[in-house]
């Protein structure tokens, strides 16, 4: 009885520590040179939410907290072509790494 009464309350305990989000990762790197990109707006919009993020000094950007969907990523650079890059899934607790690559505007 005693580990009957454990098991049915440590069940539903357990789902409950269960994560709702996760995440996504990369590089966004000049499709040129293969050189990091600093400062790239990335918007990540999905039908649940969107949200804007800019890649650090070594072309690295890490957004937490999406909620499980397929995403749209859409990067704006000066100096660089408006990419959107579509179908980037998210799963609940799991942070995805997504590597992007962006083309030099023409001059």
């Amino acid at each position: 009885m005693g580990l009957a009464l454990f098991l049915a309350f440590a069940a539903p305990a357990g789902w409950a520590l269960a994560g709702t989000s996760g995440g996504i990762a990369g590089t966004i790197t000049d499709a040129n040179t293969g050189v990091p990109v600093a400062g790239v707006q990335l918007q990540i919009s999905s039908p649940s939410q969107t949200v804007t993020t800019t890649t650090d000094e070594h072309g690295h950007y890490f957004v937490f907290s999406l909620q499980p969907d397929d995403y749209t990523l859409t990067a704006v650079k000066s100096g660089y072509k408006t990419q959107s890059f579509q179908g980037y899934s998210v799963y609940a607790d799991q942070t995805q790494r997504y590597d992007l690559t962006l083309t030099p505007a023409s001059p």
